[in-house]
């Protein structure tokens, strides 16, 4: 049972293994200089997205500077939902999107108030760090997609317990703010797309399946005809 469990969700157990390894390695391992030179290494902020913006993604969202145990409790309530309905690949696409994304648009609209003159330069090196854009995407895509009443409450109740803090910031244009409604938009609306293709694969297969048939009949009608047709007619009787 376990066995199929693991070759049915790996993407989710991957996250949640990585995260968590980060996790004691920060608590445990790493003194607390070490654990803020992390922070700023991983950090999805203008200077470390202009030297290796795919590492510093990638890195960010397995680093959080606390909260951790909380996190884990909404990943496995956004990432296995997800998982469920539309299959690991498609579940990575989703948050993987919806993460850049959130990063992207968030960092650049803090790099165009910067230019405006209407941040200062410190903005460059803000501390970014969380799986928070993925949780986002991902509880959001549950909420509206997943299967089962129970799952989808539990990740809207998720959802609901994050949002004084997701949205804080917003109307100023705070950089996480910005990042979260993006992600939750980028997984709705993904994961809407990834339900439309669905939906038409599962609507094109049936008049294939019709036709595959209705030739089948035609086949066999067609080999009743010739065998009738090398059939010996019957003797005419005599009178």
């Amino acid at each position: 049972m376990m066995g199929g469990f693991i070759k049915r969700y790996p993407m989710p157990l991957t996250f949640l293994g990585l995260f968590a390894a980060m996790w004691l390695v920060q608590v445990f391992l790493l003194p607390p200089a070490a654990q803020r030179a992390v922070v700023a290494w991983t950090s999805t902020n203008l200077s470390n997205l202009a030297v290796d913006p795919v590492g510093t993604m990638v890195a960010s969202a397995f680093v959080a500077e606390g909260s951790q145990a909380a996190l884990l409790v909404v990943a496995v309530l956004g990432l296995f939902p997800v998982v469920r309905r539309f299959g690991n690949l498609r579940a990575i696409v989703l948050v993987a999107v919806s993460h850049v994304t959130g990063t992207l648009i968030s960092q650049g609209i803090a790099f165009v108030r910067l230019e405006a003159g209407l941040l200062s330069d410190s903005v460059r090196t803000i501390s970014d760090v969380g799986p928070s854009y993925v949780l986002c995407a991902a509880l959001v895509a549950a909420i509206l997609y997943g299967r089962g009443r129970i799952r989808r409450l539990l990740a809207f109740a998720a959802w609901a317990s994050l949002l004084p803090f997701l949205f804080e910031g917003l109307f100023s244009l705070e950089v996480a703010a910005v990042g979260h409604l993006v992600a939750m938009l980028s997984g709705a609306l993904i994961g809407g797309v990834l339900l439309l293709r669905e939906r038409r694969r599962t609507v094109g297969i049936t008049p294939v399946a019709d036709v595959i048939e209705a030739a089948e009949a035609k086949a066999v009608h067609a080999v009743q005809d010739v065998q009738d047709s090398l059939k010996p007619n019957p003797a005419p009787s005599e009178a």
